[in-house]
């Protein structure tokens, strides 16, 4: 049997290989930018490994707004190149990975005052830049449609403009990503980190790294070092006394999620308050999440929390926008945060600040990757290869085949993705799966959804819910530690399957039985078991309505909030 490189067999075998090669190149952080990365030179053919000092997606990649989206509003900041690029980049991504970047359509509510010549010049603009079809272009709709998309909108609407982006799960998305570099022969290992950095001379030759499993620590060498950890770049260059040559600014953005029925939606839709400032509803599954804020963020990195400004913001955001639906504090399923990690600018809020990108040369032999957005992680991966072969004197080729080879979730083996997809979905009906459980698992595992099936032939148990109530299945547990690298319960529960942000308790019904078969998966102690569900708990109790608790603890004040259209 072939050793799954995404197995724990093949985390330790990499972590093997890390001690013993010396590599092209060595990426440290396991968000999107470093997992993007690590695929994009493994796919060029480099000796490329990976290391994350939590698990991939655990920081602003696993708490985004989950779009693949081109960045309308950017637009007004005269950002066309990034508009561009990021337009573009949507159909790349819809292209190599069709099991986890969905069509998602967008409305913008016109209401009586607004240009509606203003808002058509720039969506015509923003058509142009993405290059889309005819098919494909903003249309106006009427109000009685607009009523229709989203039921109880605020008056006096006029009519609205129709768009197209996409929606994914960002963690997957970067899980993905990181398990393809792994595949096509990169040393890739989570809950492993960097505690300082290796030198010859001036020049860094690699890093010094621990297991955060067993507490093993050992050298990694490497002729260059890239530093992706995003919100915490400056932290990895502080431990070896090492600066930047411009400053981060640190933004934080919160989302809240509520049922559907408590607002129905069946698009997204833009939402704006009296003075101007937006925001977004999204609808995904039987939930719709409604965000992002926009502020300066001085608090805990690793533990970002929604606040009670931000959720007081945001709730008065959607309460503005649909007055009908009476939804209060009680109605807010789960909340989560993420911190963006902006570049800059003397004089600009975090919300006029530039989504935009830069490589820095630190020292010889390592560089450092600042800035950017999910949708355009394939673009910046490819800045930064050119400055790894700049580094190290050689041609590194292009990013051509990051956008021909499927991630490993759309490598079927049928002809386009979406007869696998209606082939699954008739072999889970045959199996007596529930609709609701099918369309999750759908929408999240592609190829994984055979996997899932295989399991079910061995045990049927394996295609039973984890608890009652839950849309999830019990193999889903097996296939995130035999072929996704889950090594502890919260990489599971989080980054995994979506429970702790997509479930009506933060999958508190379903974490025992995860830990139970994750025990049974991995060798792991009652003692260790029991660890893992507790610390599992604790963090869904941060994510629920009032999660910001976390930031106060910490000593973190709420700032004025500035809400954003996307992040």
């Amino acid at each position: 049997m072939t050793l799954h490189p995404f197995s724990p067999e093949g985390r330790d075998a990499a972590l093997k290989r890390l001690a013993a090669e010396t590599f092209d190149l060595l990426v440290v952080g396991g968000g999107i930018t470093g997992a993007g990365l690590a695929r994009d030179a493994a796919l060029r053919g480099l000796n490329v490994a990976l290391v994350e000092k939590e698990d991939f997606g655990h920081g602003t990649s696993g708490r985004s707004s989950k779009l693949v989206h081109g960045g309308l509003r950017y637009l007004v900041h005269g950002e066309v190149r990034l508009v561009r690029e990021s337009a573009r980049e949507r159909a790349v991504l819809r292209r190599v990975a069709p099991h986890l970047v969905h069509p998602l359509p967008f409305l913008f509510p016109l209401f009586h005052g607004d240009s509606t010549f203003f808002y058509r010049t720039g969506l015509s603009i923003y058509d142009w830049l993405a290059g889309v079809t005819p098919a494909e272009q903003h249309r106006m709709i009427d109000t009685e449609t607009v009523r229709q998309w989203a039921p109880g909108l605020r008056d006096p609407l006029k009519c609205g403009i129709a768009y197209g982006e996409y929606i994914t799960d960002d963690a997957r998305l970067t899980m993905e990503n990181a398990r393809s570099a792994a595949e096509w022969g990169a040393a890739v290992a989570n809950h492993v980190q960097v505690t300082g950095f290796r030198y010859e001379g001036e020049r860094v030759v690699g890093v010094h790294l621990r297991d955060e499993l067993t507490g093993d620590t050992f050298p990694a060498s490497a002729r260059v070092v890239v530093n992706a950890t995003g919100p915490w770049a400056e932290h990895t260059l502080a431990r070896s006394a090492l600066e930047g040559p411009k400053q981060l600014l640190l933004s934080k953005g919160i989302h809240l999620l509520f049922r559907a029925e408590r607002l129905p939606v069946f698009g997204a839709v833009t939402l704006r308050l009296p003075d101007g400032t937006m925001g977004f509803a999204i609808p995904r599954w039987q939930y719709v999440y409604v965000g992002t804020t926009d502020v300066e963020y001085h608090g805990d990195i690793d533990h970002p929390g929604a606040d009670e400004a931000a959720i007081a913001h945001l709730l008065r955001l959607v309460q503005h926008s649909f007055p009908e639906a009476g939804l209060t504090q009680d109605d807010i399923v789960s909340t989560w945060a993420g911190v963006r990690p902006l570049i800059a600018q003397p004089g600009k809020s975090p919300r006029d600040t530039s989504r935009h990108d830069e490589v820095w040369r630190i020292r010889p032999g390592l560089l450092t990757i600042v800035g950017g957005k999910l949708t355009t992680y394939r673009q910046m991966a490819n800045r930064v290869m050119a400055q790894v072969a700049r580094e190290v004197g050689q041609a590194a080729g292009d990013n051509r085949r990051t956008a021909e080879v499927p991630l490993p979730g759309a490598d079927v083996d049928t002809p386009g993705f979406s007869a696998f997809r209606d082939r699954m979905l008739r072999e889970y009906d045959a199996a007596g799966v529930p609709a609701e459980i099918t369309d999750r698992i759908a929408w999240l595992y592609g190829k994984g959804m055979k996997t899932l099936l295989e399991y079910g032939q061995e045990d049927s148990a394996w295609l039973q819910p984890l608890a009652p109530g839950t849309r999830a299945l019990r193999g889903e547990v097996r296939l995130a530690v035999e072929q996704e690298m889950a090594m502890s319960l919260i990489d599971f529960m989080d980054r995994r399957s979506a429970l702790l942000l997509f479930s009506d308790d933060q999958g508190r019904a379903a974490a025992p039985e995860a830990a139970r078969i994750m025990a049974d998966l991995l060798g792991w102690s009652e003692a260790r078991r029991a660890a893992e569900l507790e610390a599992y708990l604790a963090l869904a109790d941060k994510h629920g309505p009032t999660g910001g608790r976390a930031d106060r603890a910490a000593g973190s004040a709420a700032p004025p909030v500035e809400p954003v259209v996307h992040e």
